[in-house]
This record gives C-alpha cells, sequence and structure tokens, in this order.
C-alpha cells in the first residue's frame, strides 16, 4: 500500500491469509479491523504498511480501488490541500494533524480530524483518522444557540436580571438597564435588594426565601424597583432559580414594567369609587332593571323615595318597591307595566312624567319626575332599563308659593303704581290748590283795602245836605273836593275790579288744572289692565305732566329728544306707572347732585322690534356696585325711598314683553334708564 505520491504504485495484494498470532496478538488485531475510527501504518517515506477497514470507509473506496486513491473520496475543496500536506508529511515525516471533509458519491459530507504520530516499537507512524461531522454539528448548533440566546437576552422587550443568593446582580439585559435608567456598569454594584423600595423589601425578600428554600417553584410579585432619577417603577417579577448539574447557582428575574396599569387601575378605581359614591349620594333616585324587569340596582335616593326592602328580606321579590304609583292627578293608578321602566324596557322613550310615589308606610305622597330609556349592549342586544327619578315635592310646593307672592306681587306692584300715579296727581292738586289760596288771598286783602266804604260815607255827606246839596257841592270847601274824590275813587275801584279779576281768572284756571290732572287720573285708572293703540309721545307728555310742579320748584331743565316711532298696543297705566317713577327718580337725583345744571333728557326711538324710551339725568350717579341691586325689592339709597319703584317697575316691563334697565358711568356722572317695549304686547299678555 503506497499513499506516497512520489513512490512507484505497487499492485496491492489480495486478502493475505493471515498467520495465526498468539491470543495479545489477535486481539489487538481484532480491535484494529473493528475499530470505529481509521487506523494506519506508515514508514519513513509514507508508504502505508497497514490500513484497516474503516480507512477504506471514510475515503469511500471500494474493494477494487488501491489505497492510493484516498484522495478521491476528500472534498473537491480541500483535495488540493490536503494531497500538497500530505507530500510534504512525506517528504518530511513528523507528527502532524488535519483537518478536512470527506464527501461520499451520494453526496453526504463528513467532517474529519487525522492524526499521525511515531509508532513505538516499531520505525514509521501511526495515523488515525476520525469522523467528528457530529462534534462539528453539534458545536454549530451550540453556536447557533449561544446566539440565539444572547440576542434573545439583549433583546427582549422585558428585563431580566440574574443574581445570586445575596441579591448581587451577575448579568442583566438592555431592558433591565433601561427600565430603571442605569448604565451597565452603574448596575453592576447594585443589588435586588437596594433597588426594591423600602416598603417592598420585607415582602420581596421573604418570597425569594421561600424560593431558595424550595418551599414555592417561582415567585410573582408586584413591587417598585428605584430608577437613577430617584423615581420608582412598578414592575411585576417573575422569578425562578437556575439549576446546573443539580446545583441551585444563580436566579432569574423577569421584569415587566406595570406602571401604566397601575396608574390605570388607580385611575380607573378612583372613578369607580367616584362613581359608585356619586350614583350612590345623588339627590336623583336611580333604578335599573334586566330584561325581566327585575329591579336590579337602585341608590339610596331611590330607597328612600321608593321605600325598598332590604335583598335578605326580600330575596325571592324581583320587584322590591313599596309604593303605589298614580298619575300627575294622584288618583289614577299606575300598573307596574305601564311605569317609566316598563315602559322603557319596551322601547318607549320617557321624558319628565310626572307621576305620585305614595308609600306604603303611610308617609305623605311624593310627586316626582321620571325619565327613563332602554339599556341596549354592543351588539343591539337589551340589557335592561335604567330611570332617572327626581323629587319634585318641594319643587312643585315652591312653584305654587312662587306663583302665589308673584301674584300679590304684582297686585302691590299695580297699586303702588297706582299709588305712585296719585301721589303726583295729589301733588300737582296741592300746588295748584296753593295757587288758589295765594289769589284767594291777594283777593281778600284787596277788597279789605277797597275805597267802596267812601261811597257810602260820601252818600251819607250828601244826605245831610238836604236841598243844600248844590250850594254844598260849590260854596263848600269840603264840596268841592267831591268831584276830585269820586275821581279818585273810580280809579281806584277800577284797579281793584281788574285785579280781582285776574285773580278770578287765575283761580278759573288753577280749577281747570285741576279737573285736568283728576280726569287723566281717572281715565288711566279706568284703563288698567286694558291694553290699546297709544302714541308713545303722549304717554311720556302725561308723565311729565303729572311732575310738571316739581320741574318748575326745583329748577330742573328737561330736554325731549323724541323721534318719530310707531303707535304701541299696551296698557297705558303700568307704561305711566314706570315712567312717573323714572321721571320722579332723575328729578330727585339731580336735587341731590347739588349741580346748578339739573338737566333730565327724554329720549324716543325706534328699535328693531319695538320703541325705546329713555330717561337720562345728570344727577349723582350709580356706584359699580349697586348696578346689580337696583331692582331688588326693598333697596334704595334715598333717606325717603320705600325701595319698591324700581322693582316694580322692573316687574311692570316685564308683564307688557319688554325690559328695564339701568345705565351709569359712575359716581356724580349721571344715569339713564331704559324702557324698551315691544309694538304688540305677547300673547300671555293678551291672554
Amino acid at each position: 500500500m503506497n499513499r506516497n505520491p512520489n513512490a512507484s504504485r505497487a499492485a496491492e495484494p489480495a486478502q493475505a491469509e493471515t498467520p495465526a498470532l498468539p491470543a495479545d496478538a489477535a486481539l489487538a488485531r481484532a480491535l484494529l479491523y473493528s475499530a470505529s475510527v481509521a487506523i494506519y501504518h506508515s514508514n519513513m517515506l509514507g508508504n502505508l504498511s497497514y490500513a484497516n477497514p474503516e480507512y477504506r470507509r471514510i475515503f469511500g473506496l471500494t474493494p477494487e480501488q488501491s489505497t492510493d486513491d484516498w484522495a478521491q473520496g476528500v472534498h473537491p475543496e480541500d483535495r488540493a490541500r490536503m494531497e500538497a500536506a500530505w507530500a510534504d508529511f512525506c517528504a518530511q515525516p513528523r507528527p502532524v494533524r488535519f483537518e478536512y471533509r470527506t464527501r461520499t458519491r451520494d453526496g453526504v459530507v463528513r467532517n474529519i480530524a487525522e492524526q499521525v504520530v511515531p509508532a513505538h516499537g516499531v520505525p514509521g507512524f501511526v495515523g488515525t483518522i476520525a469522523d467528528f461531522t457530529d462534534l462539528v454539528t453539534a458545536r454549530d448548533d451550540l453556536r447557533k444557540a449561544e446566539t440565539l440566546f444572547r440576542n434573545t437576552f439583549d433583546q427582549a422587550p422585558i428585563g431580566i436580571a440574574y443574581s445570586d443568593r445575596n441579591g448581587a446582580l451577575l448579568r442583566f439585559n438592555t431592558a433591565f438597564c433601561t427600565l430603571l435608567g442605569f448604565a451597565p456598569d452603574e448596575l453592576a454594584t447594585q443589588s435586588i435588594g437596594e433597588l426594591t423600595h423600602a416598603e417592598d423589601v420585607e415582602l420581596a425578600a421573604a418570597q425569594l426565601e421561600r424560593l431558595w428554600n424550595g418551599e414555592i417553584p417561582f415567585v410573582d410579585i408586584e413591587k417598585r424597583y428605584r430608577r437613577k432619577d430617584g423615581s420608582y417603577l412598578w414592575v411585576r417579577t417573575t422569578t425562578a432559580l437556575v439549576r446546573e448539574g443539580g446545583n441551585t447557582e444563580y436566579s432569574v428575574e423577569y421584569l415587566r414594567d406595570i406602571s401604566q396599569r397601575k396608574e390605570l387601575s388607580a385611575a380607573l378605581l378612583q372613578q369607580q369609587t367616584l362613581l359608585k359614591t356619586v350614583i350612590s349620594e345623588l339627590p336623583l333616585a336611580l333604578l335599573a332593571c334586566d330584561v325581566a324587569g327585575n329591579i336590579t340596582h337602585y341608590n339610596h335616593a331611590a330607597v328612600e323615595l321608593y321605600r325598598i326592602r332590604s335583598r335578605d328580606a326580600s330575596a325571592s321579590d324581583p320587584y322590591p318597591l313599596e309604593v303605589d304609583v298614580f298619575l300627575a292627578d294622584g288618583l289614577t293608578p299606575v300598573p307596574r307595566q305601564e311605569r317609566p321602566l316598563a315602559r322603557a324596557l319596551r322601547g318607549a322613550t320617557i321624558n319628565h312624567i310626572e307621576l305620585v310615589v305614595a308609600p306604603h308606610d303611610g308617609t305623605a305622597p311624593r310627586t316626582t319626575s321620571s325619565n327613563a330609556c332602554r339599556l341596549v349592549g354592543p351588539d343591539g342586544q337589551t340589557l335592561g332599563a335604567v330611570a332617572v327619578i327626581q323629587d319634585t315635592t318641594e319643587r312643585k310646593q315652591q312653584d305654587m308659593e312662587l306663583e302665589r307672592v308673584h301674584k300679590e306681587l304684582m297686585t302691590a306692584s299695580r297699586q303702588a303704581g297706582m299709588a305712585e300715579v296719585a301721589t303726583n296727581v295729589l301733588h300737582n292738586v296741592g300746588n295748584i290748590l296753593n295757587s288758589i289760596n295765594i289769589s284767594a288771598s291777594l283777593v281778600a286783602e284787596r277788597l279789605r283795602q277797597s275805597k267802596a266804604a267812601g261811597v257810602s260815607r260820601l252818600a251819607a255827606l250828601l244826605l245831610e245836605q238836604g236841598e243844600q246839596v248844590g250850594q254844598f257841592l260849590t260854596g263848600d270847601e269840603r264840596g268841592k273836593r267831591i268831584p276830585e274824590y269820586l275821581a279818585a275813587l273810580g280809579e281806584q275801584l277800577l284797579a281793584d275790579q281788574h285785579k280781582a279779576l285776574e285773580e278770578l281768572a287765575a283761580l278759573r284756571n288753577h280749577l281747570e288744572h285741576i279737573k285736568d290732572t283728576v280726569t287723566m287720573q281717572q281715565s288711566y285708572a279706568k284703563l288698567c289692565g286694558v291694553t290699546a293703540v297709544v302714541e308713545v309721545v303722549d304717554l311720556v307728555e302725561d308723565s311729565l305732566r303729572l311732575n310738571a310742579g316739581a320741574f318748575a320748584r326745583h329748577g330742573v331743565t328737561l330736554r325731549r329728544e323724541f323721534g318719530a316711532v310707531a303707535p304701541i298696543t299696551v296698557d297705558k297705566h303700568k307704561v305711566l306707572q314706570i315712567l312717573v317713577n323714572l321721571v320722579r327718580n332723575a328729578k330727585y337725583a339731580c336735587d341731590e347732585s347739588g349741580r346748578a345744571d339739573k338737566i333730565i333728557t327724554l329720549r324716543i326711538e325706534s328699535t328693531a322690534d319695538g320703541v325705546r324710551i329713555s330717561v337720562i339725568d345728570n344727577g349723582v350717579g350709580i356706584p359699580e356696585e349697586n348696578m346689580g341691586r337696583l331692582f331688588t325689592h326693598g333697596f334704595t339709597t334715598r333717606q325717603s325711598g320705600h325701595g319698591f319703584g324700581l322693582h316694580s317697575g322692573a316687574l311692570a316691563a316685564q308683564d307688557l314683553g319688554g325690559t328695564l334697565r339701568a345705565e351709569s358711568a359712575g359716581p356724580g356722572l349721571g344715569a339713564a334708564f331704559i324702557l324698551e317695549l315691544p309694538l304688540a304686547p305677547p300673547q300671555s299678555a293678551r291672554a
């Protein structure tokens, strides 16, 4: 057998007959022949003197082939390299190791390791050729597994950390560092206990001790870890022991960030608690039923209103309401199937239905307003129904009381307005009567000072003369002065007559003024509550006429800025009531200001849907803090005021379908009161 490419190739003999050998030699030959590795012997020139059957199998040699054809079994990519390497060995025989691949005829590739060492006891070298394909495959699989593990460990989306029994960190992945905000070298000196929140250390340590003692297979808890910035992170940790060769060397911990879930859970709990509290303490009664109409949920207000029995006492009663329900009249009973929940369950929409609830315990019936609707699931299925019931008993009573007070207030307002107008009438009449009294006194004084008595004395003197009257008139000094006296007396009597006639004319005018004033008052009194079509200017002039005397006495100048406006349909008495009060207040505001130029401006102008009447003065003005209280009942800043005029005026304006408001730039800057009225009264006022 010749493996040396430089040696002449001799025909390899057929299977030579093996001579008998001693027992040890026979055993050695049997071992060589049946060995699972190729074994061969080479002389000092590299020629093979022996090769066992495994040699031929490894190189894929047929019985007809010589061992010199070994290179045909080497993988083509390694063949030239191996032929050169073996030639080098043959040129310089020495211990050497080769690694290469073989490829069988059916294409199977195997990894081969060949080791050549000096032979002991005989010249030459002994070589062994072993197939380590399985080892290479296992090594590749191990490398792949290690790469997979390393990538999985480093790139895992959850934190992973290995630690010893004392909690010292041995290894950790990127996610663990990221979660806690530390660099890897900063965590190298940390321990699990140091990173755990102080409040969680005891629980975590106790669970880990049980794990290391073999009491539990793993630890799964929620705790807080300290981050580098000092904040704490909620995590869920699962910890298990890592065993190698039956010994426990360390533990592995998996961390999942649950901070957001914790926050959401806390927020949800807070919302649930809030919702539960709100529903429980809501002053509105809530009732809910299932698809069968059985009451399933209710709050405290519902218990109080419907006298709901305890579930423990009435577990068999699906409708534990101890009340009777009536219509708003309180007489007509409402059967259960017609009550809001049952109707809503059938698909009806219940909005503000008034019902009377009469508890069985004898307490007073309660008036309620009910709203109900059907509860529908995400797939359109009916889940039940819910009703919201408001106890309106007190509100009903308050509405009735408010209506009563409002009527009384309107009556008082009308009476106050009438009194306001009547007061102005009486003021005007009083002023006129004062003028009448003065005129009468002047006439009386004039009559007392009249020379008419001299006529009687002159007549008596002439009668005393008898038939000597002529001589008396011409010869007596006294008689001679009679014509002069009569002339003077005539002038005096004519003057007295003229003055008396003037005063009598004034008296007649004053009496006519009184008559007109009383007539106007009577006409407004008769029209109280009756609407009529009137000219706005006439209404304003009537209000000024009723205050005319006051303007003259207090030196107030009136300005009229009357624009062209359409007639309005209105209750004249109510408008006069408002205007008289506004004009009177403007006069007082001018008086209290102390100004020499007291000016009140009456302005009439059109609006989009009616007229606007403004009473503007340059008086004391209105402080900002009083603007919101001007129309409040009882509020007044005038010492003699009663605080009812503006309030009643605002109510009257509201009844007329209009508004009354005030404007002022502040103290000392005057004020404006603006009455806006529609062209026609609203339907409610007409009714």
